[in-house]
This record gives structure tokens, C-alpha cells and sequence, in this order.
């Protein structure tokens, strides 16, 4: 419970519109790298809720669900994720928002590449106890992140242009369960723990947040260069 609160929570945050980018995207970068830290200097509470909820969903280990929730997780795998990306940019593309589809490849590879860097740096150990092989660090969890940018690619960039107000409402709610589903699932399996999955989030959001902000100071520029459509994306 104490994870899905976490993971609803930053999720409330990061889908809801505001005019406040700069202050949002500090507050998501100040969260996580405390979080960060917290996880480096092994901190008691950060530990204790890993441990209290790694034991809750260790209840749950059956055949069936462990076959469930492996399907869930290769579903949200990073090489999924970059595939949904690259078909939601292809689209975009293909449909005349070039610069929405190219702002996407940015935030894409740019991503990854501060996920793998702080991999790099924090060198967390995965959990012991794995159900199914995991190899490299743990924090953050490369499913969760690159799942946390698909979804806000869908609602920001693909869900606007549909008509119906109650349409959209829906499929941001499932889309925000898929991704509470996949955090859990990476916990269940033992290839991360809940701190990872929620800093995670926390890392997409920010960087997000960020690419927003570069993409309005930046955008006209750009698009001059690139000689690209002059939509705008609010």
C-alpha cells in the first residue's frame, strides 16, 4: 500500500497541467536526488519500507502469478518501451508533427542516457532472491522509467487529439494503473526494490519537466534550423 501511495502520488503530480515547469521540475530533481542520497547512505527508513513491503508481496508468490506478472514486466521492458516511442514518433512523423516526433527521440535518448548514468554511479545491488534473471544495477528501474515516458508521451502528445473528454479520462486512468502494475511487478519479481520503482518516476518526471521547459525556450529556434511545422504543443 505505502508503494502504490507513492507511485499515485507522483503520478498526480507529473499528469497534472500546470504553468509551473521550472518550480515542478526542481521539486522532481530535489526529490529524487534525495532519494538518492537516502539510498546511498543505506538510511534506515528508506530500508524498512523496501523490507516491509518486499515481505508483503513475498505472500503473494504463487506459479501463477509469478507468470502474470513476468508477462507484465517483459511487456513494460526498456527494448518495449523504445519501441512504443519509436511507433508513437513514427506516427507523430508521419502525420506532420515532426517537431513533436523529434522533441519525443530527444527526451528518448537523452533519457536512457541519464537513467544508465546514474546506474552507473549508484551501483545499487538487486535484491536477493530473484524469481527470474536480472543483470546490472537497480537503481533506478529501467522499466519503470522508460514506462513512466511512454505514458506521458500517450497523454501530453497522442490523447489531446481525441474529441471525447470522458475517452481521454479513461485511458489516462488505465494507462496510470499499467504503470503502477509494471512498478509492482519489477518489486514481486525481486529485480528491484520499491524505492527504485518510485525513484524512477520521480527521474522521469523531472526530466520531462525539464524537456519541456528547454522545448518552449528552445522550440523556434530549432524549428527554423530543422524548418519543421510550426505546431506548438500546450
Amino acid at each position: 500500500m505505502i508503494l502504490l501511495f507513492f507511485i499515485q502520488r507522483s503520478l498526480i503530480l507529473i499528469f497534472k497541467q500546470n504553468n509551473h515547469r521550472k518550480w515542478l521540475s526542481i521539486a522532481y530533481v530535489l526529490a529524487f536526488f534525495l532519494l538518492e542520497l537516502m539510498i546511498i547512505t543505506n538510511n534506515s527508513l528508506i530500508l524498512g519500507i523496501d523490507h516491509s513491503i518486499q515481505n508483503s508481496l513475498g505472500n503473494l508468490v504463487s506459479p501463477v502469478n509469478t507468470r502474470i506478472f513476468s508477462t507484465i514486466t517483459s511487456l513494460g521492458s526498456p527494448i518495449m518501451d523504445v519501441i512504443y516511442l519509436v511507433i508513437i514518433m513514427l506516427v507523430l512523423f508521419l502525420n506532420g508533427k515532426k517537431d513533436s516526433s523529434i522533441w519525443i527521440g530527444f527526451i528518448l535518448l537523452s533519457g536512457n542516457i541519464i537513467s544508465f548514468l546514474v546506474k552507473i554511479t549508484v551501483r545499487r545491488q538487486r535484491p536477493l532472491g530473484k524469481i527470474i534473471p536480472a543483470s546490472g544495477y537497480s537503481f533506478p528501474s529501467g522499466h519503470v522509467f522508460g514506462t513512466t515516458l511512454v505514458i506521458l508521451t500517450l497523454i501530453f502528445l497522442v490523447l489531446p487529439y481525441l474529441k471525447s473528454q470522458a475517452t481521454r479520462k479513461t485511458i489516462t486512468f488505465l494507462l496510470i494503473v499499467w504503470l503502477i502494475i509494471v512498478a509492482i511487478s519489477r518489486v514481486y519479481l525481486h529485480g528491484h526494490f520499491p524505492s527504485d520503482v518510485i525513484g524512477s518516476a520521480l527521474l522521469a518526471g523531472a526530466w520531462w519537466e525539464c524537456c519541456e521547459l528547454l522545448y518552449f525556450r528552445y522550440y523556434k529556434t530549432i524549428a527554423n534550423v530543422l524548418k519543421l511545422n510550426t505546431h506548438t504543443n500546450k
